[in-house]
């Protein structure tokens, strides 16, 4: 119906991933989460992934708050964080929550202030990883960015995090993000992009919040998924050109993973 699938997706991202899977920052690993959802592409994928992670030590790990949190997200994906790495992971990213009750991508020494994105990665990785944390103050800290700052400039990023921690569109939580989202939507059905040059619509941010939408349960048959995955319709070989490093393999993750939950497979 839409000239591309899920499956074509994957394959354009299984060849870089594959091809630079040893160079990959920690902060970019959810880049494999499509595949890793691909029952096929797991199968191939799920021993190097494990590899991969097993060989980081403690020291990379541990710079960033958002790599931390990524490490653990993804070893529970693919199967579960051994138990010594889970404890010192997680109680490092612990040690990391700032006086205002959220966590910032920067260690606790080098930060300003928490960010909703990465609260909201936070509180997915330590839920995945069955750890025992204050969830109740993770979640006021959410509720009160949301008043104080809207979540940021991309909300977007935070209810894809949310739904790795159980989130639906009918969250309390998520309610008035999502409806913002909604109410950004442009007539072609794109978003205004990250930067000024894209403002009349992105590639890449539809793609993001055409994830979110599907991670939070959204369908094919609603509106703006569908204006949105017409938008894209014309722009789809910009992705499959895609080259590692630039943000169109980022933007090729998130429709790949977007088309997936929408059942876009064939």
């Amino acid at each position: 119906m839409w000239g591309y699938t899920s499956a074509l997706l994957l394959e354009r991202l299984r060849v870089l991933l594959i091809e630079n899977l040893a160079r990959l920052p920690l902060t970019d690993l959810y880049l494999l989460y499509p595949l890793l959802e691909n029952p096929e592409c797991r199968r191939e994928l799920e021993r190097l992934v494990v590899e991969f992670l097993e060989e980081r030590d403690l020291d990379e790990i541990c710079e960033l708050v958002n790599s931390a949190s990524l490490y653990l997200l993804t070893y529970e994906i693919v199967g579960g964080t051994p138990p010594s790495t889970r404890e010192r992971v997680s109680s490092w990213i612990l040690s990391q929550k700032l006086s205002d009750g959220g966590w910032s991508w920067l260690p606790k020494e080098r930060a300003e202030k928490g960010e909703a994105w990465c609260t909201a990665l936070v509180l997915a990785a330590l839920k995945a990883s069955r750890v025992n944390a204050d969830y109740e103050g993770i979640v006021e800290f959410l509720e009160r960015n949301w008043e104080e700052e809207e979540w940021g400039d991309n909300p977007e990023v935070a209810l894809i995090y949310l739904s790795y921690a159980g989130y639906r569109r009918d969250s309390s939580l998520v309610l008035r993000p999502v409806e913002r989202l909604l109410g950004e939507q442009l007539e072609n059905g794109a978003w205004p992009g990250y930067s000024d040059r894209t403002r009349r619509g992105g590639i890449f941010r539809t793609c993001v919040v055409l994830n979110a939408l599907a991670s939070l349960g959204f369908s094919m048959e609603e509106e703006a998924v569908s204006k949105a995955l017409e938008f894209v319709r014309s722009r789809v070989g910009k992705l499959l050109r895609a080259e590692w490093g630039g943000v169109l393999v980022h933007a090729l993750a998130s429709l790949a993973s977007a088309l997936l939950r929408l059942g876009v497979e064939e």
